[in-house]
């Protein structure tokens, strides 16, 4: 069943550099996937220690943030401001120091996806800014998405997870659609939509719920769903793990069909994105 999380609906809780709250929680909730939401205090740090987790850390608010983290056994830091982050293999660790203002980050942590080879990928993570990241647009034009984490975009070697924002225009809408795992996974795939502006309706085989801004759409493998935004379109978090799924279109096969913004494939048309 689709399940709507009202953010602030959650407890936030002292932690020493400021306050967290734990959206989703494997023991508490059934999932794999750990989301949190840590608000930083000037001057204070936020520590992402080593884990056995694939992590991200991300900024979703504040400026003038140092980012420092250790891959592949070399310490590197980062000036870092709203819309950035890091991404983490198991082992990797990270900080993120406030300075005069506050910072609100976002983190995901998943299990290792083991049942399928990462073959000549980098195994190591990396420090990402998001508007410097490649954007794709889909066959309407009416839906852009840019990934932070995804294997094809050739950024990690990870089949861990696909992560990344999504924004609509007014009155876009996703193809009605379905996620299953693929024929190399025994894993059901999970999937939410963190939504930080817009409203419109998640709409699914026996009703339509409303979201928007701090709702967080937690949709188990199976359900058939489809996003439609309101005049306001929609700006938002898109989360699917492990990046070992496929996925079937309901009447709108093109659906599926995403574009490399900015290119062009000779016929004035962008260039397709290839994607298994």
């Amino acid at each position: 069943m689709i399940t709507v999380i009202d953010i602030e609906s959650k407890a936030r809780i002292p932690v020493p550099e400021g306050r967290v709250r734990h959206i989703l929680a494997p023991a508490e909730d059934g999932t794999r996937v750990h989301v949190a939401i840590t608000e930083v205090d000037p001057g204070k740090t936020s520590r992402l220690a080593p884990s056995d987790r694939t992590q991200v850390l991300y900024i979703l608010e504040g400026r003038d943030a140092r980012i420092t983290y250790t891959t592949a056994g070399r310490t590197a830091e980062r000036a870092a401001r709203r819309r950035a982050g890091v991404y983490l293999e198991p082992g990797e660790d990270a900080s993120v120091t406030a300075s005069g203002a506050p910072l609100t980050l976002l983190l995901v942590a998943v299990p290792k996806h083991t049942g399928k080879a990462t073959g000549n990928g980098t195994s190591a993570g990396y420090f990402f800014e998001e508007a410097e990241l490649r954007s794709l647009v889909d066959e309407k034009r009416f839906r852009e998405r840019t990934f932070w984490v995804n294997k094809e975009t050739g950024l990690s070697g990870s089949w861990d997870l696909q992560l990344g924002r999504m924004q609509y225009a007014p009155h876009a809408h996703s193809p009605r659609h379905v996620h299953y795992p693929s024929t190399t996974s025994s894993i059901a795939p999970e999937h939410f939509y963190l939504i930080e502006k817009g409203t419109g309706d998640v709409k699914h085989d026996t009703g339509t719920l409303a979201i928007g801004p701090g709702s967080l759409v937690l949709i188990p493998a199976g359900e058939w769903h489809q996003l439609v935004a309101s005049e306001t379109g929609f700006d938002y978090i898109e989360f699917q793990a492990p990046f070992d799924f496929v996925t079937t279109m309901d009447h709108d096969p093109l659906g599926k069909n995403w574009y490399i913004k900015g290119t062009d494939d000779g016929t004035g048309q962008p260039t397709l994105w290839v994607q298994s």
